[in-house]
């Protein structure tokens, strides 16, 4: 698969859980994230080229909001090495500013470099 990532991806030290809005299912667990696009891990595939209204709960005491939403497009799935789990790559289409501000406190506080 041909790397178009523009930002370092970083892996999360926490595995926020990420709901899906409309039916207040949890659809993964996000492992690393930038401001642009996500993976998640998840125990069922997850279609692809479909744009998902989700929140992203944070650690506690994170923030004050406690979650942030944001509307995402899965681009890619495929079993995990674990065939429990299922690796989904996400593309960040929509985040409102003072969401941002709390992903990019995200990756500051809980995010490591590959």
């Amino acid at each position: 698969m041909e790397e178009r990532r523009k930002e370092i991806r970083k892996y999360l030290t926490y595995f926020s859980r990420v709901i899906d809005r409309e039916t207040g299912l949890l659809v993964g667990y996000l492992v690393d994230l930038t401001t642009g696009g996500a993976l998640m891990v998840s125990s069922m595939p997850i279609k692809t080229n479909v744009v998902f209204n989700l929140r992203v709960d944070l650690p506690e005491g994170f923030a004050s909001q406690g979650q942030f939403d944001l509307r995402a497009k899965s681009i890619w799935s495929q079993p995990d090495t674990d065939p429990e789990f299922y690796r989904t790559g996400l593309q960040l289409l929509e985040i409102r500013p003072i969401d941002l501000l709390t992903l990019e406190q995200l990756l500051s506080n809980y995010g490591l470099r590959k």
